[in-house]
């Protein structure tokens, strides 16, 4: 009975369910998604439940100013009373694009406070040129900086060469870069409350009135019902033709969090409505209602399972010795799934043949796999399940079974034998001898 795997069948989970990969994807095929790059994942444990091409480079559009705020709110200490002068070229730099604007006017004195709130909640471009070129010196050693800060969070798979988000060649993120990115910058207090404003009034300048700007991050908008998401602690969201409609954000209820992140979403009027719609927001609301309602954490393995057993060496009272896992694991699972779904396979190049005796409960002697949806999401250690304590005979017995299943010492019982019996024959011999001669005398 070597290594032979208990507690591991899978059974049966609920009928609706049909199981994909847990890595990735786990649950694609549980909802209808129009986009063509998403991620969705735990943001305690990072277990990945929804994600299709989330590694595939794609234009950022307004996304980067998750980015361009964050390297502003790293070096401007105090937002509210530190102001830049717009720069004289930013009209030139952003004419004819279409991209969104403040219609700031060059050399206007603008609150840093105010140009992070127009660029997280409006993104504006001319207020993005306007922080780049007043924390960076020039939009060049801002835009640096952004790839320096990127680096530093580990995502190599993202390189900006603008602050504005307008599509360019050598431009490029990834759905699994932008989720590190906006959960980074979540744990922010001030870029979360910037995101998650609905109106924001702009202070007076010199040569303005006090202005008001509305979100266009409508998943926090309850006029929107097709888009509206009450769970949602952060977000940004973006459109350039490129990228299609983007949204990249943070959401939790219950106490369950997750990072979502959705790029190339369709605008299109897909039910035939007469209007158009962002379906990067649909998708993630889709996306994200389907797991608030129907994953749970739920404890998989314990120190009290017994997952495999091994035989025992040494012991005159034991041949066997239960393996379980050496510390307790936690998975989200669906929540009416059954945890008896959940296989354990032993790896067995990594994991002891036999234990031998004495040996004390708990002594990590091996490694398993964890496998849900016939993927491997998790690798634990296999401790001793009980105390092996040393026992004479058992020592002895041990020893005698070692000798005789040992080829060598067989080998050298056989030798030993021979030369045994050649020394008996030959003392015979010499003994019939000795009688002759005797009585020839």
């Amino acid at each position: 009975m070597k290594k032979t795997v208990s507690a591991v069948l899978a059974v049966i989970l609920f009928a609706v369910f049909t199981l994909c990969a847990f890595a990735m994807p786990l649950y694609n095929d549980e909802v209808d998604v129009k986009s063509d790059i998403y991620l969705v994942k735990s943001a305690n444990d990072g277990t990945v439940l929804f994600s299709r091409n989330a590694d595939v480079p794609c234009q950022p559009a307004a996304l980067l100013n998750i980015v361009t705020a964050m390297v502003v709110l790293n070096n401007v200490q105090d937002i509210e009373n530190t102001a830049f002068a717009v720069p004289k070229e930013t009209a030139n730099m952003i004419a004819g694009t279409g991209v969104a604007t403040m219609l700031l006017t060059k050399g206007e004195s603008v609150c840093v406070k105010d140009l992070l709130y127009s660029i997280l909640i409006r993104s504006a471009a001319d207020s993005s040129i306007t922080l780049a070129e007043g924390v960076g010196g020039t939009v060049e050693n801002f835009v640096a900086m952004m790839n320096e800060y990127v680096r530093s969070l580990g995502c190599v798979s993202t390189n900006f060469v603008n602050v504005t988000g307008l599509d360019a060649e050598g431009q490029y993120t990834t759905a699994t870069d932008m989720a590190v990115i906006i959960q980074n910058a979540s744990e922010n207090n001030t870029f979360r409350e910037m995101t998650m404003t609905s109106v924001y009034q702009f202070q007076k300048t010199a040569l303005y009135d006090s202005r008001r700007i509305f979100t266009t991050n409508l998943m926090i908008q309850s006029g929107y019902p097709d888009y509206y998401t009450s769970t949602v602690t952060c977000i940004k969201s973006g459109a350039t033709e490129q990228a299609g409609r983007c949204v990249a954000l943070t959401a939790s209820k219950d106490g369950y969090s997750y990072v979502a992140v959705v790029m190339k979403g369709p605008f299109e009027d897909a039910d035939r409505s007469g209007e158009k719609e962002n379906y990067a927001f649909i998708d993630c609301k889709t996306m994200l209602n389907w797991t608030f309602r129907k994953i749970r954490l739920c404890e998989i393995a314990n120190p009290s399972l017994t997952v495999a057993e091994l035989p025992v060496r040494y012991s005159r009272t034991r041949d066997h010795v239960r393996l379980v896992p050496a510390g307790k694991l936690s998975l989200l699972l669906p929540s009416k799934s059954d945890t008896d779904s959940v296989v354990f396979r032993v790896i067995d190049e990594e994991t002891e043949d036999e234990i031998k005796a004495p040996c004390p409960k708990g002594t990590i002697v091996g490694k398993a796999e964890v496998i849900y949806g016939e993927q491997v999401i998790e690798i634990i250690n296999l401790a001793t399940g009980d105390d092996l304590p040393f026992e004479f005979s058992g020592f002895v017995l041990g020893v005698i079974r070692d000798v005789f299943h040992s080829p060598v010492a067989v080998i050298a019982l056989i030798l030993a034998a021979a030369v045994i019996v050649v020394v008996v024959v030959r003392s015979r011999r010499n003994g019939k001898s000795g009688k002759r001669r005797g009585m020839k005398s």
